[in-house]
């Protein structure tokens, strides 16, 4: 199954603009109306939510731990527009090497199984933003294991294609030279 992610060229810049505001960690939510064609899932994001300082239990240049209550708040946005979640944060300083941490991973799998209750089983998608790459990855249908995303697209006069880096599947070694553990 081909696993795609379509954004608008207006919520990707917000998206980005908040994600690089500075050498912190920050984090987002698109929401996405999940669209299944033959063999194809494709999310197509809506809406952006940007957390605030204040929705972060820890923030730091690499870690974020989201609280409880902006974890609630986006899970019933998410429900009341019956969209899906695509979580995303970003990794300032990485450039065409951006991939998801251990902590990363760690963290997403434990919110994948949390937004599978609360969405009723819509797809979850997590990405990671680094200043010219993303990587991405998702859950659906039974959530049993983390599914490669294929493409990234872009939508827009400026339309373009980022294709994830697949760095879930194996380790990348530049964690450790930026210190994302």
């Amino acid at each position: 199954m081909k696993y795609g992610i379509a954004i608008p060229e207006d919520l990707e810049r917000m998206l980005r603009s908040h994600l690089f505001q500075n050498e912190l960690e920050q984090g987002a939510f698109l929401f996405a109306q999940p669209l299944r064609y033959r063999d194809e899932l494709w999310l197509e994001a809506v809406n952006v939510y940007l957390i605030k300082p204040s929705g972060w239990e820890v923030q730091l240049e690499v870690y974020l731990e989201m609280n409880d209550a902006e974890r609630a708040k986006i899970m019933k946005i998410a429900k009341d527009t019956n969209l899906a979640v695509i979580d995303c944060h970003s990794h300032p300083g990485s450039d065409e090497d951006v991939g998801f941490s251990p902590s990363d991973k760690r963290g997403i799998t434990e919110f994948a199984a949390y937004a599978k209750w609360k969405l009723d089983g819509k797809p979850f998608t997590a990405m990671v933003w680094g200043e010219s790459s993303v990587d991405a990855v998702g859950w659906c249908d039974s959530f049993e294991k983390a599914t490669k995303i294929d493409v990234v697209k872009i939508l827009g006069d400026s339309a373009r294609v980022l294709v994830p880096r697949g760095t879930w599947f194996h380790r990348i070694p530049s964690y450790r030279k930026k210190g994302y553990e």
